[in-house]
């Protein structure tokens, strides 16, 4: 009986840690054999300074380590380069995304000569 009380009691617990996210997903884009896909800090995104996270996972979801990879926001803004950590696949840094309620995160990817640049679209939070 104890153990149903508890079980219950995490369930609402995590329930409750839940209910009031408005956690974005966003979708992930396809260059050469590489899967990009990100995640903000905080998400959503916030206007100004977030964190953006690139992961990039080759074939059979093997981590994609030989890429150099830069970020900005809106397209005047300069091109920052992502920090690689480790050699998991991804790549991280903290990004102005502009002041406006829609932004388009822009990802460089290079890789050896090779060069695309993919374009993320996310509403961002004002709170």
């Amino acid at each position: 009986m104890k153990k149903i009380i508890l079980l219950l009691g995490l369930a609402g617990l995590i329930s409750a840690c839940n209910s009031g996210s408005q956690r974005i997903s966003i979708p992930p884009q396809h260059w050469k054999d590489v899967d990009v896909r990100i995640e903000t800090h905080p998400n959503p995104p916030q206007a100004g300074m977030s964190d953006v996270v690139v992961i990039a996972t080759g074939p059979r979801g093997l981590p994609v380590s030989d890429l150099t990879v830069y970020l900005r926001g809106e397209e005047s803004m300069p091109w920052v380069q992502a920090i690689q950590d480790g050699f998991i696949g991804v790549y991280r840094r903290a990004t102005d995304l502009g002041d406006k309620q829609q932004a388009e995160i822009r990802v460089k990817i290079q890789q050896g000569n090779a060069e695309t640049v993919l374009k993320f679209p996310v509403m961002l939070s004002t709170d």
